[in-house]
């Protein structure tokens, strides 16, 4: 793997977590929310653009981890090749293996992240209990990042 392509993911890892981050010290006095009466239309308009961003952070980050983050280690630690690609699967046990993720907790964050991929409209009960879902498994998930960095540098000596 190009160290330019390590490094620039790295930023975009960094940069990603900051963002849930943000969101969270932004949202904290909001949660829980109650699913019984949560309505996103009844809220203040800021406080609705808030939860879409944490909503959207949250997903972003998981998908930076799964999609590049994981592959970056694979491949730097020669257990992936390019013309032979692992599955995502084989990803998740091997960032275990390393490590750097409970298999059992990323299965639950991954679960959370495709609720909200397919989520109704209609559905504010739903919205919300995957929105408090989301806010339990954030600081597990900002905890996969910081180990996947910390691995990075360690190991590989890649710093954004």
């Amino acid at each position: 793997m190009d160290e330019r392509i390590a490094k620039a993911n790295m930023g975009r890892l960094q940069r990603s977590a900051r963002g849930l981050e943000s969101a969270m010290t932004q949202l904290a006095s909001l949660f829980p929310l109650e699913p019984e009466c949560f309505s996103p239309e009844q809220m203040e308009p800021r406080d609705s653009l808030l939860l879409d961003g944490f909503r959207a952070r949250f997903s972003d980050l998981h998908d930076m981890l799964c999609r590049s983050m994981f592959k970056t280690i694979a491949r730097l630690d020669e257990d992936e090749m390019p013309d032979v690609e692992m599955t995502t699967r084989e990803r998740i046990v091997l960032m275990e293996k390393r490590g750097l993720l409970d298999i059992e907790k990323w299965q639950d964050i991954r679960e959370v992240r495709n609720n909200f991929a397919h989520e109704y409209p209609d559905e504010d009960a739903e919205k919300a209990a995957n929105l408090n879902a989301a806010w339990k498994y954030a600081p597990v998930l900002l905890s996969v990042a910081r180990a996947v960095g910390d691995y990075l540098r360690t190991k590989h000596r890649i710093v954004a």
